[in-house]
């Protein structure tokens, strides 16, 4: 079969050189016409008329240099054939989509893939008329021998004679051979191997997908010839496939023991002029659901239900046997049958000829169990035992228990009814497995299930190693961060101590966040079967808690709740909890109105049993903050202090103030460039931040649009700061005039807020010039020259320099905005040690990027305050 299709591709070569040789002069080469020439005369006018070529064009005037023994090829159709065979496809006789089993080994384009030329000849082949063989005597004399059987069945040994040998095995043959070699030439030794096999003819006829006579090799079996020819048609049987020799049926083979059992004793090999026969399908059974191998099957004789469940694999566990439904159509109609498969009389039923026979599942809602879930060892569900606790369902707190298993508040949820509804307890993990005569151990039932939570301290130990380390490291810690270069006006790679860094509350928050998340999402499922189950007149039965509560949010109302129950639910108080007064929201419907009725009363009366609060459904309790509480009061002074360091300040404190408690500042202190930086305002400013990136982007895509048609400058350098945008960091810097501050004006004394932070360099007599100047740099600090010089010692403007914009950056961090009138006038100094003169770029440079303007002025300020905290 490979040689089939090799020649068939060799042919469509040779037609294409044959067609292009009056034009390029190309005459095909004598191994391709050798090729060629080797098949058989039937097989080379086969596949000359498929492809519409003479072969006389493709055989004449070349002679075939040797001769080659025709090999036949695996299978090959004595009709002519248009296109290799297409097996068909899996088609469904019913609603349910279910394949016949069996068919889909014939899915595919079998002629190529069925190849036996190259196999080994067994040795229980038996030689026939048109088998060569070849033989090789060595030793006094030596000879190759290509020997051909005849149609006498006999083949001529020179110097010897004809020799009978059709009939025989293959291992006959060679023994024959080699004691009647060796008995009439004396000193010879000798090796007999197996040529080109004998071409035979075969009849396909019947149900198959292309009924036929076909030529075969002698070691083609049924199987073979089935899958090379191209299948069997859905209407076929695969259990009843005549094998028929001389008029008589010699195998009645059945697909189906090679299907399912793997045996291939009763695929037996072809003889010439064997016929292979494919039957009609007479019945058909399908086999749907809980099976392992769902399908339509052919049933051989008498089947019962058993025997056609072992034919599709068997049922799967989940498969109810006792309840298999069974559809059967006849002449009596319509019936429906149900089947217990538990039992013999159900297994050995008797199948009929269109009987349907469907699997069901069986129930999956869980029995005889009870479930534990959350903050446990052993997760999942256990086997349920009358008179069951929860801490036999748990066991000990150090074996049963994490570590981060909150022992205060546990709840166990049970259905009630048959809408499974449910209701919650709520119980003490301490109390219940502590002492198992405790009412906190509850008796189960089945189908409880149990819910443990975390009590934060996972989530508490990871950002408290985090801040630790930050808190206990000897010094300030070296990091690496990106900033704007004053001298060129780039970002830059440079280092900065971490001590400088304002640490964000949203640290603290995202941690509380973390925990909160982990309890409400086990807590989710219980809230939403509450919800599911409230309707009209009938509220959900959920309570909620806000204010000072490690957890706040919404939880089941259990029974008998009451308000330290639902503090405990909480995770507990926090530390700025207010146990005076606490006030309780309620809900109170009156009809088809409702109104709000609020409850002020003691919590600590509450907590300490004086007072019974008993709350109810949709109640809402907020417990209050202590007046005037404060969490992270502290300002942080460094540089030129005599004390710096953090120190903790109360509300309405100022700057003064502080100052004086760090003992005012250094002989060597510059206050005038003072930085002070906010939080408040550093989160203004990352958002002012992205505002402008995607201002700037969009101003961008907008420029490139109008490209297309002008000749617009390339926008390199605003695309530079779009990504310097992206990596720059904010500072939250506010203009101070410490200086005045420490005298006591109230403009410039501002009081302080949670997370500011000064920092007060020593003197630096240096003026820096950036922007769009030849070489950005830094010179020393000369109260005799202007603006104008130190531009002049950088080299002066680039041509894109906006040279009516300069402006300076002062070392407090104001700006004084352009002033040609003075600046430039040699009778006025404005400038102080540590200003920057800024020379910004012409938007209009750039096709009028109006954006560009003040992304640069941001950035540059950023650049000049760390730049001042750097140096």
């Amino acid at each position: 079969m490979r040689l089939y299709l090799k020649c068939q591709q060799l042919l469509i070569t040779v037609l294409i050189i044959t067609l292009t040789t009056s034009l390029f002069a190309f005459t095909p080469t004598t191994a391709q016409i050798s090729q060629f020439q080797s098949l058989p005369k039937s097989q080379q006018e086969a596949l000359a008329r498929q492809y519409g070529v003479d072969v006389n064009s493709l055989t004449g005037g070349i002679s075939n240099p040797s001769p080659i023994a025709p090999q036949a090829p695996m299978l090959e159709p004595i009709s002519n054939i248009s296109a290799p065979v297409t097996a068909p496809q899996v088609v469904t006789e019913n609603s349910s989509k279910l394949p016949l089993f069996g068919y889909d080994v014939f899915n595919s384009n079998s002629l190529g893939q069925t190849v036996v030329d190259n196999l080994p000849v067994p040795l229980d082949y038996q030689m026939g008329p048109g088998d060569t063989i070849n033989v090789q005597i060595f030793g006094k004399s030596n000879q190759n021998l290509l020997l051909t059987i005849d149609r006498d069945g006999s083949i001529n040994l020179p110097d010897i004679g004809p020799v009978a040998v059709a009939g025989q095995s293959f291992n006959q043959l060679r023994e024959q051979l080699n004691h009647v070699i060796k008995n009439k030439t004396i000193g010879a030794d000798l090796s007999v191997s197996m040529g080109a096999m004998r071409t035979m003819q075969v009849y396909i006829v019947g149900e198959a997908a292309q009924p036929g006579a076909y030529n075969v090799n002698g070691l083609t079996t049924i199987t073979q010839a089935l899958i090379a020819s191209g299948g069997i048609k859905q209407t076929g049987s695969l259990r009843h496939i005549q094998l028929m020799r001389r008029g008589k049926v010699v195998s009645d083979f059945d697909l189906y023991d090679l299907l399912i059992k793997g045996d291939t004793s009763k695929d037996i090999r072809l003889s010439s002029g064997d016929t292979l026969f494919i039957p009609m399908r007479d019945n058909s059974i399908t086999i749907d659901g809980e099976v392992m191998r769902p399908a339509i099957y052919e049933l051989k004789g008498d089947t019962s239900v058993a025997q056609l469940l072992a034919l599709s694999g068997g049922a799967k566990p989940q498969a109810y046997l006792s309840s298999v439904g069974l559809r059967r159509t006849n002449e009596k109609g319509l019936q429906q049958l149900t089947l217990d498969l538990s039992t013999k009389v159900g297994q050995e039923f008797k199948l009929e000829n269109g009987d349907k026979v469907s699997f069901s599942a069986v129930s999956m809602s869980l029995k005889n169990a009870v479930a534990v879930r959350g903050e446990v060892v052993r997760q999942g569900a256990l086997n349920f035992k009358p008179d069951m606790k929860i801490s036999d369902a748990i066991g000990a707190i150090k074996d049963g228990l994490k570590q981060t298993a909150d022992l205060n508040y546990a709840l166990l949820v049970r259905e009630i009814n048959t809408n499974q509804d449910i209701e919650v307890y709520q119980f003490s993990l301490l109390d219940a497995l502590s002492n198992r005569t405790s009412s906190a151990n509850l008796v189960l039932h089945e189908k409880d299930q149990i819910f443990v939570f975390d009590n934060g301290l996972a989530q508490n130990y990871w950002f408290g190693s985090y801040t630790n380390d930050k808190a206990k490291s000897n010094g300030p810690s070296r990091q690496v961060r990106t900033v704007l270069d004053t001298e060129t006006g780039a970002l830059i790679e440079t280092k900065k101590d971490t001590a400088l860094e304002i640490t964000s509350t949203d640290e603290i928050t995202d941690a509380a966040e973390l925990r909160k998340t982990s309890r409400e999402e086990l807590l989710k499922p219980i809230i939403d079967r509450l919800k599911e189950q409230a309707g009209y007149g009938v509220p959900a039965k959920l309570i909620e808690i806000s204010g000072a509560v490690k957890f706040p949010g919404l939880y089941p109302l259990t029974k008998n709740m009451q308000v330290p129950s639902l503090i405990a639910a909480s995770g507990g108080l926090t530390e700025d909890a207010y146990l005076i007064s606490a006030e309780l929201t309620r809900r109170i419907s009156e009809g088809d109105r409702s109104t709000i009725e609020r409850i002020n009363f003691s919590l600590k009366d509450t907590i300490s049993g004086k007072r019974t609060v008993q709350l109810s459904a949709q109640d809402h309790l907020i417990i209050k903050s202590q007046p005037g509480w404060q969490v992270g009061m502290v300002v942080k002074l460094q540089g030129e202090f005599i004390f710096p360091g953090t120190y903790t300040f109360k509300r309405g404190e100022t700057l003064k103030e502080v100052i004086a408690r760090a003992g005012g500042f250094t002989e060597f202190a510059y206050p005038s460039g003072a930085v002070f930086s906010r939080e408040r305002l550093k989160r203004q400013e990352a958002e002012r931040l992205k505002f402008l990136n995607a201002q700037l982007k969009q101003e961008i895509s907008n420029l490139a649009l109008r490209r297309q048609s002008t000749s617009a400058t390339d926008p390199a350098q605003a695309i530079a700061i779009v990504d310097q945008l992206d990596s720059a960091e904010p500072v939250g810097r506010l203009v101070v005039d410490i200086n005045e501050a420490v005298q006591g004006d109230k403009l410039a004394n501002l009081m302080l807020e949670k997370g500011d932070k000064l920092f007060v360099p020593a003197l630096n007599p240096v003026i820096s010039v950036v922007g769009e100047v030849q070489f950005a740099s830094n010179h020393t600090f000369n109260p005799n020259l202007t603006v104008e010089d130190y531009i002049a010692t950088a080299g002066g403007t680039k041509r894109q320099a906006d040279t009516g914009r300069i402006y300076i950056v002062k070392s407090n961090g104001s700006v004084e905005l352009p002033n040609n009138s003075f600046w430039f006038s040699r009778n006025y100094a404005p400038l102080e040690p540590g200003d920057t003169i800024i020379v910004p770029i012409n938007t209009d440079y750039l096709d009028g990027l109006s954006t560009l303007s003040t992304a640069t002025q941001i950035l540059y300020q950023i650049g000049v305050a760390w730049s001042a905290v750097k140096n």
